[in-house]
């Protein structure tokens, strides 16, 4: 299996009942494929760099996943036509990393 890390940002007006739905459906994705969250991190609302789609602030979430090249691509089809999603990331990694990352353990 592979590893990987993968972001999100959600619009800024996303509840927790919207987040546990998305993260719900990816586990769906996940689990068509052997794959599973290893570890994710909450980092929050944060201004965006620039607008997009009107919204100057997001809601990130980073997930680190072990899986096949397939679980990411369908869970980045997934989230291409989410509405809540604004953007996402994903690359490859050689392993997961053991300490939380500065954004995580930033004061929000």
């Amino acid at each position: 299996m592979t590893y990987y890390e993968h972001t999100y940002i959600a619009t800024p007006e996303v509840g927790k009942k919207d987040i546990e739905k998305i993260e719900k459906k990816i586990e769906e994705i996940l689990s068509k494929y052997s794959g599973k969250i290893i570890k994710f991190e909450d980092w929050g609302l944060r201004s965006l760099a620039y607008p997009i789609n009107k919204n100057s602030k997001g809601y990130y979430r980073n997930l680190y996943i072990e899986g096949s090249e397939n679980v990411i691509k369908d869970i980045e089809q997934y989230e291409k036509y989410d509405d809540k999603i604004l953007k996402y990331l994903s690359f490859k990694i050689k392993k997961i990393p053991s300490e939380n990352s500065d954004l995580n353990n930033e004061k929000k």
